[in-house]
This record gives C-alpha cells, structure tokens and sequence, in this order.
C-alpha cells in the first residue's frame, strides 16, 4: 500500500519522517512516500509530487499549529482529495485540537498524535488494505 506523507515546516517534516520509518514496521505492506526522500537530486519536484499523488492510495498530512494555514499543505490536501477518489486523507494533528482546522482540511476525519488516535489510524489503514493483517499487528 503506498502511503502519501505531506509536511510543511520543521516540526512537520520530522513528524512525516518518523512515519515514513515506523509504518513499515508495523504494517509489513506499508510503503510510505515522502518527498525529502523519494525525490533524487536533480529531478523536478512538482513531476515527482505529481508522481507519488498517482501511485498512493492513503495519504497523511503532518499538521501543526505553523502549517496549518500554509498554501503548500492546503495544495496537497486538495490534491489527494482530488487525485484519489477511492482513498483516504487523514490529517495527523501534532498540537492542535480537532475543531482548530478548517478550509479544506477539514473535510477529512483528522486524528491527533496521541497513543489512541495513531492507533485508529493504523486499523484505518489496515481497512484499506488489499490484504490486511489481523491485529493486534505491530
């Protein structure tokens, strides 16, 4: 399953980061795409971008209190949504509370950071899954 991760902001990317290491660890078929690392050097961001929204079919928007008003990750939520009519979005909040997002983002049933929220965010996952794996997995 390819797993789209958007960030925007330092706070962000490392969140987006430590998913993109922990996810296959807990799901064997997770196969998370992130821009800092799925980009080579010298290729065109917004083709690759373009690229990585095509093939996922789950995506997760690392939001903060910084980015949640940045154009960057209002593009990406409004690409997903766009882009993946039978997948999912979920915004990942860090430190914020649900009714603090709006616009665009909150079309999508976000979940905060937080040990029973990620959790729902994994059986999500696993849900969608061609082939899931029974829990307790991870």
């Amino acid at each position: 399953m390819k797993i789209f991760i958007s960030w925007s902001g330092d706070r962000s990317e490392a969140l987006a980061v430590a998913l993109k290491e922990w996810l296959p660890l807990v799901l064997h078929y997770a196969d998370p795409w992130l821009s800092q690392s799925d980009i080579v050097a010298g290729d065109r961001w917004s083709v690759e971008i373009a690229k990585g929204l095509e093939v996922c079919n789950f995506g997760i928007i690392c939001i903060t209190r910084e980015n949640r008003d940045a154009p960057w990750i209002l593009f990406e939520a409004g690409a997903l949504a766009k882009s993946m009519q039978d997948g999912k979005v979920i915004p990942l909040l860090l430190d914020l509370d649900k009714k603090e997002i709006s616009g665009p983002l909150a079309q999508f049933q976000a979940k905060k950071v937080e040990q029973d929220e990620i959790k729902d965010l994994i059986l999500g996952l696993n849900r969608s899954a061609t082939n899931p794996v029974a829990p307790p997995f991870g």
